[in-house]
């Protein structure tokens, strides 16, 4: 094997890198979900960049891990803004009730 010839462990880190990438896009917008997967998939594409692994799924994982971690954080975001309002109602309606 050439020195410079990436390891198969790379490689498949690289499409699980992609694959976790794409999982938090998916699930990332119901309660946030998605980020723990988001920074996995941006830990091992950093990963493999330092070992020499720069193909289409390391690129494609760190660009959806970017988005899933985006999207991630606004449904956690927009989750708590509607979690805060619905106990506002709830505690506005209790006041008047009969």
């Amino acid at each position: 094997m050439a020195e410079n010839t990436p390891s198969t462990g790379s490689k498949v880190k690289s499409i699980i890198c992609m694959a976790l990438g794409i999982y938090s896009i998916v699930v990332g917008w119901a309660w946030g979900n998605g980020i723990v997967f988001a920074i996995v998939s941006l830990v091992l594409g950093g990963q493999c960049k330092k070992e020499g692994v720069q193909n289409t799924f390391t690129k494609v994982g760190k660009i959806t891990g970017i988005i899933g971690l985006i999207g991630s954080i606004i449904g956690l975001i927009v989750c708590i803004i509607l979690a805060i309002i619905s106990a506002a109602a709830n505690s506005y309606l209790a006041s008047y009730s009969v």
